[in-house]
């Protein structure tokens, strides 16, 4: 226990790649929103836009102030930091493969190597047996069980999305970052974070609450780039789309809750029945 925290080594390395990527995510983002809407032009998905561009500075605060809170002693901070780092990495995924070839693109390289490298020093570092202790009293099997099902019902959405985007004419290349960013790193991890959680395995108490934050993340920052670029002319998007996106936002945020109030709510009730 080093920091009032469980973390097995100190915080400094991780601190520093986060900070790394919240500024390269935010030169990125800020340039990317200067250059104008031309930029985009040939992008069919959200997640390379303007309003991506806007949404993924939600990103960079939660990037930068996380190891803030973190060195400060607050566990909610220390579980919820790796799920900001991984939600960068996510955001610069569908730019490193789909967006058109610019200097920007170092900027997002930084940013998610330097994710990469601040998420390898936290799951190193945080101690997952100390926290299945402390959550001992937490509902792991349940708060496992939903998420590997959101997983699983993304998964149902993008096949869905899939078909009706290129029943619809759209190209393989446009959607290409989209694609790599969900199929392959998002919606997996979600999944595979969801069963080591209900397996009671100290990796998933590790993972799993800023896991819980990226799919709530990831809805706010979907509703609020398809807003954006709704307003400014650029990608088109329901609002249908957006209700649904914020609602999944929203269940992950109350599941999320629950899951890290367990213990304090524990502790209340000890009282009452010690002296029933």
């Amino acid at each position: 226990m080093r920091e009032g925290l469980p973390v097995r080594h100190g915080l400094g390395h991780g601190t520093v790649a986060s900070l790394t990527a919240a500024a390269a995510l935010l030169l990125a983002s800020g340039a990317g929103l200067a250059a104008g809407p031309a930029r985009y032009a040939l992008s069919q998905s959200v997640l390379v836009s303007r309003g991506a561009d806007a949404a993924n500075l939600i990103a960079v605060l939660l990037v930068a102030a996380a190891p803030w809170l973190a060195r400060r002693s607050s566990l909610a901070a220390l579980l919820l930091w790796p799920g900001a780092l991984f939600y960068v990495a996510y955001a610069c995924l569908p730019y490193l493969i789909g967006a058109p070839f610019t200097p920007l693109l170092f900027a997002h390289v930084v940013a998610f190597l330097a994710a990469a490298y601040a998420l390898a020093s936290l799951a190193t570092g945080i101690d997952g047996t100390a926290l299945r202790e402390h959550f001992a009293v937490a509902p792991a099997r349940a708060v496992g069980a939903i998420l590997a099902v959101i997983g699983v019902l993304a998964y149902a959405g993008l096949l869905s999305t899939a078909i009706g985007a290129f029943g619809n004419g759209a190209t393989e290349a446009a959607w290409r970052g989209h694609w790599a960013a969900d199929w392959i790193l998002g919606t997996p991890a979600l999944i595979t974070g969801g069963v080591l959680l209900w397996a009671r395995l100290p990796f998933g108490y590790t993972v799993a609450p800023g896991l819980l934050l990226v799919s709530a993340l990831g809805g706010v920052v979907f509703a609020v780039a398809a807003v954006v670029d709704n307003l400014s002319g650029g990608i088109r998007t329901e609002g249908s789309v957006v209700v649904v996106h914020l609602v999944i936002s929203a269940g992950a945020l109350a599941v999320l809750a629950w899951f890290l109030t367990a213990p304090h709510r524990a502790a209340l009730r000890a009282p009452a029945s010690g002296t029933a």
